[in-house]
């Protein structure tokens, strides 16, 4: 028998060369063992994303300027006060003429001025303002649902990627113990066909398998960098940023809630129902501004105005005091009031009708998202009751294999089914992960690491 130590040099050397182009580029990309930032925790992932994506940002600052919108809606009825100055200064000229026919120009300079303080309080404006702040509100309603939609969008995402992360370090991880057991499989089959006891052909297959899990190596290491990139995106910070993710706690076998408690949380709680009937109520106070438009045109306010310095005697330290009202009546214009309080109408039954929708929209989607989460509950014990199958296939396989009444053909098959099993049953596990996070996210609640867990 011949040393095996050449061979074990040779093969070194293959997958030497096989590794170190990913090797030198993974080494550049990421940051040496001492120097790995600290595992990051889904929480954390999700409060940083709703801190800092972009998003998620201009969402809120649309909040603050739909307050001061309604701030200002507000002020339709509200008191003012003012300070008011005035003041001229100017010089005039005449000719005065004498009886002996002189003339004598005359110039005089004047001057006047005065200080004044007035307050005006508008008391009926025909319902305008009500009208005006009810759009307001409703605005502001809307701007504060499309936030929570947002947060909630790009709290599923962030989810979404930090399974990822982890679903493609688990495959690497997978993919890494396969291309051992491939390597040791070409040990032994070296080892039968110098023991004269298997043919050349079962080396060849063997170092085929060798290759194939290699690139299968690089494949899924290469898929680590991608899904990390991904979720530093979703987060709202630079892609090239290195980070590492920590598992979070094992979720719940089944799923608790009911397919119709997630259907009621969903058309209670999502932020799609609220801005449909926001936009429901904006209708609604178009409708009444169009009436208003349409209609006579009244309006009633008191005001006062105190003058303690002016160069008139007759102003200075004067105070007045009045009631304006205005009334305007349209006769005839066209049928223009009227279209525009078709238009509104009509345009209040669609906000209606959208609403309606989007209830049933939601509850839909809560359905789909509840079976899929039973279903993927479900193929976590169908992936590992077939995995643990699989393994012991092999198992057998390698046995017969060794005692020379098995084929490489057969070890192989029974190989790539355990290492298919494996795929599956990683796959499988962050799949129900994800459809838990996807479930919340149907429901309108908030995503967190207690409410979904995370792998074994």
């Amino acid at each position: 028998m011949r040393p095996r130590s050449g061979l074990a040099v040779r093969l070194g050397l293959l997958i030497t060369c096989l590794l170190l182009p990913w090797g030198t580029a993974w080494g550049q990309g990421a940051p040496s063992p001492a120097a790995s930032p600290a595992a990051l925790a889904l929480d954390h992932a999700l409060q940083q994303a709703l801190g800092q994506n972009p998003q998620v940002l201009a969402a809120r600052a649309s909040v603050i300027a739909a307050q001061q919108n309604l701030a200002v809606a507000r002020t339709g009825l509200a008191p003012t006060i003012s300070a008011n100055g005035t003041g001229t200064y100017g010089t005039s000229s005449s000719t005065s003429s004498t009886l002996g026919g002189l003339t004598a120009p005359l110039t005089t300079i004047t001057g006047t001025g005065s200080v004044s303080l007035g307050a005006s309080l508008p008391l009926y404006d025909g319902g305008r303002t009500e009208a005006n702040v009810q759009a307001a509100e409703a605005a502001l309603a809307s701007a504060q649902a499309a936030l929570r939609q947002t947060e909630q969008d790009t709290a599923l995402g962030v989810a979404t990627a930090f399974f990822n992360v982890l679903q493609a370090e688990r495959l690497a991880t997978v993919r890494e113990a396969l291309l051992l057991q491939a390597q040791a499989q070409l040990e032994l089959s070296q080892a039968r066909v110098r023991a004269g006891v298997a043919a050349q052909s079962d080396v060849i297959q063997a170092r085929a398998q060798v290759a194939q899990a290699q690139v299968d190596l690089l494949a899924a290491r290469s898929q680590v960098g991608t899904s990390k990139a991904a979720l530093q995106g979703s987060i709202g910070v630079d892609a090239a940023e290195p980070v590492e993710v920590q598992e979070p706690p094992v979720p719940p076998g089944t799923v608790t809630a009911s397919a119709e408690a997630a259907m009621q949380t969903a058309e209670t709680t999502r932020p799609e129902v609220a801005k449909a009937q926001a936009a429901v109520s904006s209708e609604q106070a178009a409708l009444d501004l169009a009436r208003v438009a349409a209609g006579p045109q009244v309006t009633v306010g008191v005001g006062t105005t105190y003058t303690p310095l002016s160069t008139s005697p007759v102003l200075n330290n004067a105070t007045s005091y009045g009631v304006s009202a205005t009334v305007s009546l349209p006769l005839y214009d066209s049928g223009k009031g009227r279209a525009e309080i078709g238009a509104a109408q009509a345009a209040l039954q669609s906000a209606q009708a959208q609403l309606r929708g989007e209830r049933l929209a939601v509850r839909q989607d809560a359905y789909q998202a509840y079976l899929s989460a039973v279903q993927a509950a479900a193929n976590i014990q169908a992936t590992q009751a077939a995995k643990a199958a699989a393994d012991e296939a092999l198992r057998v396989a390698e046995g017969r294999y060794r005692a020379g009444v098995g084929t490489i053909v057969e070890l192989i098959t029974a190989r790539a089914q355990a290492a298919q099993a494996d795929v599956n049953a990683v796959n499988g596990l962050y799949a129900y992960e994800t459809a838990l996070a996807t479930l919340r996210h149907a429901e309108g609640l908030p995503i967190q690491a207690s409410a979904l867990g995370g792998g074994q």
